[in-house]
């Protein structure tokens, strides 16, 4: 059973998160989108309070799962589906593999477009999640220090100040549930799903930071490459997580990127 955080009622939106973290992120746009929809953020299967599927990360059975799960959760399809960073390339893989779950798509800074090799994404992955215990050990209990979150949160956000507090200590929190940081980050990291996006039927969107040195912007020929037909929305003043530190510069982007497609 997956995790789900739900708000609204109506057509279905379905967001989906990236490595390091969980539904959580979505907290500051969740209320904004809901107006008019049923907003659904899961927790991917290996983080947050969903448990793993199997021992590692493949792609793949993560993705089933996650589709499996929306399922038994009774989001009725085709939704609209959002995947940020690692999120992104889980995304990708769900359009591909379930296109009939998927109405609309939009990748929000997407990994999994730029293959690392398996050395490169192996040590990547085993940084990680060291990393995120030493963050969040450290920082959120200073949290509320501008200075804190702006170095806590370097290259998530432009200026970590800009998030509030409270929203900061549950992004940093959010990694205590997660068994798969290192695993997903090394997955996402040495994919290479330009050719599945290219299959994807649904009409595609994409939304990114505008100094995002995480994933950077330059990334978006990637993905035209591949889909000339996508629809882009850039927000302004922002880095790797737009929804966090921008939520409503992100959430106007997310409505008219998919105002566009049809």
């Amino acid at each position: 059973m997956l995790a789900i955080r739900e708000e609204g009622r109506g057509d279905p939106l379905v967001l989906v998160h990236g490595a390091g973290t969980s539904s959580a992120i979505w907290r500051r746009t969740m209320p904004r989108l809901a107006d008019r929809r049923r907003v659904v953020a899961p927790d991917v299967p290996g983080y947050g309070g969903s448990p793993a599927a199997g021992p590692g990360f493949a792609l793949e059975q993560v993705t089933d799962n996650l589709a499996a799960g929306l399922r038994d959760a009774e989001v009725p399809a085709p939704y609209d589906l959002v995947g940020h960073s690692m999120g992104g390339a889980i995304a990708i893989l769900l359009a591909a593999r379930h296109p009939e779950d998927v109405r609309r798509l939009v990748l929000v800074a997407p990994a999994g477009l730029a293959a690392l090799p398996r050395a490169a994404a192996a040590l990547l992955g085993a940084v990680a999640a060291p990393f995120a215990i030493a963050r969040r050990t450290v920082a959120t209990p200073f949290a509320g220090s501008a200075l804190v979150r702006r170095l806590a949160l370097a290259g998530v956000a432009r200026d970590g100040a800009r998030v509030p507090v409270e929203h900061a200590r549950a992004v940093l929190a959010s990694s205590a549930g997660a068994t798969r940081i290192g695993p997903g980050l090394a997955s996402a990291a040495k994919a290479d799903l330009r050719a599945a996006l290219a299959g994807v039927r649904a009409p595609l969107g994409v939304v990114w930071g505008e100094h995002d040195p995480v994933i950077p912007a330059r990334r978006i020929d990637v993905i035209r490459r591949a889909r000339p037909d996508m629809e882009l929305s850039v927000v302004s003043d922002t880095a790797h997580a737009p929804m966090l530190e921008r939520p409503v510069a992100f959430c106007a982007a997310l409505e008219d990127v998919l105002a566009r497609l049809r």
